[in-house]
């Protein structure tokens, strides 16, 4: 590596300041003006070229870090895209940005900062005892002997920055989680005048983080000054016994052996300093690395077998054969479930709340595995089918329409980015979305905004199914898709997912009557468990859990359409 190399000469070149300082010292003593004008010169020529090493060291190993910074964001965020449903159910939003917006450039600062002293600092230090043994081994000697007080110190300092700085990513975390939290609820929030309530508990958890912070000041703080008083002490047991030896007469030794014993003594009490500091930051690098690398290496419950089977459009036949399912806690969530949906049917499923509906329609695209059974689609067990190809032939309208920032046309196209233009206002078309977004003032290139908050819900909802039908799914999977819609906005969708649902095989979650009389067949789901199944007249007249339902749910929705059509 280049800048490595770079990083090996100015250390070099560094560590001869004290071999310099003892001839410039000596060609003083003994007057030799010529000589001192050719170290004057090599002097100066020596800090010129490592003034050019140390700028090349310093530009590529930033390089370095920088693209390594890349790299590892890039492949934090592939992997958290990778993991199932299932590994975000205990996790915090703010846990898993965190990963990626602190614990990288955490590693990568930190990286950066300590690379090139962890070169340079060992060499200089290297160097400059081997140059002391060379001056004098007498005080050498004396040098040495304060390394394992020093050695001790650093390693008790790395212990307790280690703790201190998995206390600051946890306190960084939990300000994360707060911040995204509040913003996501801020209408509620403000619904409820609770903006101090939420200003005071941000306000904790940053105390918090800053009292985390201030304990790894406090390690750092005291490791400066304790090993500038070891680098001090020994400093003067060198001036007081190489005074001595001059003095003396000592043979061999001389004031410019003195200053260049001193140069090289102070050389290795920075270099101790900087190693002290490489092994604290090393202590913070690897509390985020232990974070960063934990969630890289969890691994996905939804593996796919060697060469899977590979769908190019299938016919849409869905089949459930003695499916249970739980999730984390255990608890089951379907028991027994079975039934088939031919191509092209249409299938609405009731029941009252955590009656296991949208566990059902997530375990046709298989985002989870169900404990028990087999989920089919075409005949073969979702498992052996290459989910990327599995998943290019499903449509899901969700409840809650999520739409990302951008503009429609973005938003419309992003299960098919290549669609063009025609595709597109095709789409928008059929989907009943057109006009209102011909009537927007930049049309197609209108921004959402984030979430898509700047549109109506009835808006947002047409564009999710204009995204469904331009991805032209053979399976349809329909979660209570208007449920959160006013009549008008709601008679539109209607209208659209009618179109919509037009020769494809369609799973609908029903809230609403006017859903549910689009399909051909309702199962009623209670329990986790099917306990009826028919038409609608038929589960009417059965006068069981749908008659039920109907009741308490839909025969207001009735009364309301018949007084509307008075």
């Amino acid at each position: 590596m280049p800048g490595l190399f770079c990083a090996v000469v100015v250390a070099c070149l560094t560590a001869a300041y004290g071999l310099l300082a003892r001839e410039v010292i000596n060609a003083i003593n003994a007057g030799q003006d010529k000589q001192l004008t050719r170290l004057g010169l090599f002097i100066l020529l020596l800090f010129v070229v490592k003034g050019v090493f140390a700028f090349a060291q310093t530009f590529l190993i930033s390089d370095a870090m920088q693209k390594m910074a890349r790299d590892l964001r890039n492949a934090a965020y592939t992997h958290i895209q990778s993991l199932p449903l299932r590994f975000f159910e205990d996790k915090r939003t703010g846990q898993l940005m965190s990963s990626v917006t602190l614990d990288v450039p955490t590693i990568q600062e930190s990286l950066q900062a300590t690379l090139i002293e962890s070169i340079t600092g060992p060499i200089i230090a290297v160097a400059a005892i081997i140059l002391m043994f060379v001056m004098s081994w007498q005080m050498t000697l004396l040098v040495v002997l304060v390394v394992p007080l020093y050695v001790w110190i650093v390693q008790a300092a790395g212990k307790r920055m280690r703790v201190a700085s998995r206390q600051i990513q946890e306190r960084f975390q939990d300000v994360s989680d707060v911040l995204q939290e509040t913003i996501a609820g801020v209408r509620v929030i403000k619904s409820f005048t609770a903006e101090e309530i939420e200003s005071q508990r941000f306000r904790e958890h940053s105390q918090e983080a800053h009292r985390a912070v201030m304990r790894s000041v406090r390690v750092r703080a005291a490791l400066q000054p304790t090993i500038e008083l070891i680098s001090t002490t020994s400093f003067v047991l060198v001036l007081w016994f190489g005074g001595y030896l001059i003095t003396s007469g000592h043979s061999g030794f001389s004031f410019g052996a003195l200053a260049g014993f001193l140069v090289a003594v102070n050389q290795v009490g920075a270099a101790g300093k900087t190693i002290g500091n490489i092994k604290l930051t090393v202590r913070r690098v690897e509390a985020a690395a232990e974070r960063l690398f934990k969630l890289l290496d969890t691994k996905s419950d939804l593996l796919e077998i060697p060469n899977p089977v590979v769908f190019d459009r299938c016919r849409g036949e869905v089949s459930f054969e003695r499916v249970s399912f739980s999730y984390t806690d255990g608890t089951p969530v379907l028991q027994d479930v079975s039934f088939e949906v031919n191509p092209g049917e249409a299938v609405a499923l009731v029941g009252p709340s955590g009656a296991g509906k949208t566990t059902v329609a997530n375990l046709v695209p298989r985002f989870y595995d169900p404990t028990g059974g087999t989920v089919s689609v075409d005949g073969h067990d979702v498992r052996t089918v290459q989910i990327r190809s599995l998943r290019r032939n499903i449509g899901i309208v969700p409840q809650e329409t999520l739409l990302f920032s951008g503009n429609i046309r973005d938003n419309i196209r992003y299960g098919r980015p290549e669609a063009t233009e025609d595709e597109i206002r095709n789409a928008a078309i059929a989907a009943h979305a057109h006009i209102f977004i011909s009537e927007l003032p930049a049309g197609y290139d209108t921004p959402v905004g984030e979430r898509g908050l700047t549109l109506s819900g009835g808006q947002r909802q047409r564009i999710a199914i204009a995204r469904a039908i331009l991805k032209n799914p053979r399976i349809l999977i329909l979660d209570e898709a208007t449920s959160s819609l006013d009549t008008e906005s709601e008679t539109a969708v209607q209208d659209a997912l009618v179109t919509l649902m037009k020769g494809r095989t369609t799973i609908m979650i029903a809230h609403r009557l006017s859903t549910i009389r689009n399909a051909g067949r309702i199962l009623v789901l209670d329990g986790g468990r099917i306990v009826e199944s028919g038409t609608h007249d038929d589960l009417l007249a059965s006068g069981m859990m749908y008659a039920r339902l109907y009741e308490m749910q839909f025969r207001k929705t009735d009364a309301d359409d018949s007084e509307q059509g008075d």
